[in-house]
C-alpha cells in the first residue's frame, strides 16, 4: 500500500499545502480520500492516471474536501478523444452524499455524470472490495462528518479527515500502521472540532498507532515545532505531510 500526499492544508490558500486530497495504490486498485480543490491536477504530478481511480471516499461535504469532484467529473466525463475510463467509478460518502452530489448536479447538470459512475453512501459495516477493506466511523466536526481505516496485506491506514477530539477516532484507529490525522492548530490556538498537537498525541498514545502523519495544517502550524508537541505522548515515528510526498505502507 503506498500513500500520496495530494494535499496538506485547508481552505486557506497556501503556496505550499493544497487543500485536503491523498491517493492510495494497492496492487490492483487506486482510491481517493477527499478530493479538495486542486487534486484532479495533482494526480498527474504523483504518477497517477485519474481515469485509473476506482474509488473516491469523502469525509464530509465542506468545500476544503470535496471542490474538485467537479472538475475531476467533468474531466472524466469528456477527456481527450483518444482516452476514455475503462472501469467503473465509485464516490463514496456519508450520509447525505447522494443529496449532495444531487445538489451539485442540480448546477452542473450532466456535465458531471461521466458514464461508469456511482454514488454511494456508507454506513458503519465494514466494505470489503478485491484488494483493500474499509470501514467508516462517525467524527466530530460536522453532523455526518466520518473517518476511515482501510486494511490491505495485513497494512493498516486509518484518516481523520477533520474532527476534534473523540473516542471513536481512537477505536478506529487502534493499532494501525499509519495514523493520517488532522492537526490543524497549534495548542493555543484551540479551535472548536479540530485537533491540536496535544490533542493528537493522546489519540496517537491511546491507539497505539505505529506512525502518525500530521495533516490539514493552517499556516500556524509551520510556525512552530508541532512534532515535538505530540512526541511527548508517544514513542511512535511522527511526520509533517507534505504536498507530493509519497510513504510506504
Amino acid at each position: 500500500m503506498k500513500l500520496h500526499i495530494l494535499g496538506s492544508g485547508t481552505c486557506v490558500p497556501n503556496t505550499r499545502r493544497g487543500s485536503s486530497g491523498y491517493v492510495l495504490e494497492f496492487e490492483k486498485s487506486i482510491i481517493l480520500l477527499d478530493c479538495g480543490n486542486g487534486t484532479t491536477w495533482k494526480l498527474g504530478m504523483v504518477g497517477v492516471d485519474y481515469l485509473k481511480v476506482d474509488h473516491i471516499f469523502i469525509t464530509h461535504f465542506h468545500p476544503d474536501h470535496t471542490a474538485d469532484l467537479i472538475p475531476f467529473l467533468f474531466a472524466t466525463k469528456y477527456p481527450h478523444p483518444t482516452r476514455f475510463r475503462e472501469k467503473p467509478l465509485v464516490i463514496w460518502g456519508p450520509k447525505g452524499f447522494i443529496d449532495f452530489y444531487s445538489s451539485l448536479k442540480t448546477a452542473y447538470h450532466d456535465w458531471i455524470a461521466p458514464d461508469m459512475l456511482t454514488v454511494k453512501e456508507i454506513n458503519e459495516e465494514p466494505v470489503r472490495f478485491d484488494d483493500f477493506v474499509l470501514k467508516a466511523e462517525d467524527t466530530f466536526h460536522t453532523e455526518n462528518s466520518i473517518a476511515y481505516r482501510v486494511e490491505s496485506n495485513g497494512k493498516s491506514l486509518a484518516y481523520s479527515g477533520d474532527t476534534g477530539y473523540t473516542d471513536k477516532l481512537i477505536e478506529l484507529a487502534m493499532d494501525v500502521d499509519v495514523l493520517l490525522i488532522e492537526c490543524s492548530f497549534p495548542d493555543e490556538m484551540k479551535f472548536h472540532a479540530h485537533l491540536t498537537p496535544t490533542e493528537v498525541g493522546k489519540i496517537g498514545r491511546a491507539s497505539r498507532a505505529k506512525k502518525i502523519v500530521l495533516t490539514h495544517f493552517y499556516a500556524d502550524c509551520d510556525e512552530i515545532d508541532i512534532i515535538s508537541q505530540v512526541r511527548e505522548y508517544v514513542d511512535a515515528d511522527v511526520i509533517l505531510a507534505e504536498d507530493l510526498m509519497e510513504i510506504d505502507i
